[in-house]
């Protein structure tokens, strides 16, 4: 009787597994998003043509002369970032406005690293065409877009301000502030993965 209980049990601890409760169900299928700016962020001091660091061995130019170029630290940590979290990319930067910047994005990514090839072609954007307060734009796609957990990187003020006072709340602990002269740092790549959860 007791070994035709514990083969119960089993049995229905597969079940359970086979077939999850809604909400972890849908932990199971909701992404974790990242909503990533690119000026100031994998581009340091954003713009045509930022200043390499001293040597400029860390900063790739391509054929995509009328982008900033990306810095390689940069794309580094951003890949730690979805490495350790299996978390997709949104993009909230202006470059979501036009095609020859996703575009360039796109190679960028593929050529860096096997992790951020993985999240190309990039198919995740706040509105494309409308463009209003960064922090509005964002929680407009959050509210049309189930996630499981979301950080944004960003190098403008989405939390402090008048204008964030509409959804201050929202984004309270979920924004890592870049400074643009530096671009995504190590202490940005600890922050989104404590805010996203790194996967098991």
């Amino acid at each position: 009787a007791v070994e035709r209980a514990a083969r119960r049990e089993r049995a229905m601890g597969r079940k359970r597994r086979a077939n999850p409760p809604p909400a972890e169900a849908a932990a199971l299928t909701t992404p974790k998003l990242i909503l990533l700016d690119v000026d100031g962020v994998l581009a340091p001091f954003g713009g045509r043509d930022p200043a390499p660091p001293r040597g400029g061995k860390n900063v790739r130019r391509d054929s995509d002369e009328a982008f900033a170029p990306f810095d390689d630290r940069c794309l580094d940590r951003l890949a730690a970032i979805v490495e350790a979290t299996d978390a997709s990319l949104v993009l909230s930067s202006s470059w979501r406005a036009s095609d020859a910047a996703i575009a360039t994005i796109e190679r960028r990514l593929r050529r860096h690293s096997a992790t951020l090839a993985s999240r190309v072609p990039l198919e995740l954007f706040t509105d494309r065409r409308r463009h209003s307060v960064r922090q509005w734009e964002i929680a407009e796609f959050l509210a049309t877009t189930p996630c499981a957990s979301w950080v944004a990187l960003d190098d403008e003020e989405l939390v402090e301000g008048a204008e964030q006072a509409r959804h201050r709340d929202l984004f309270r602990g979920r924004v890592s502030t870049i400074e643009s002269s530096l671009g995504l740092q190590d202490v940005h790549v600890a922050e989104a993965i404590q805010t996203l959860g790194a996967v098991d």
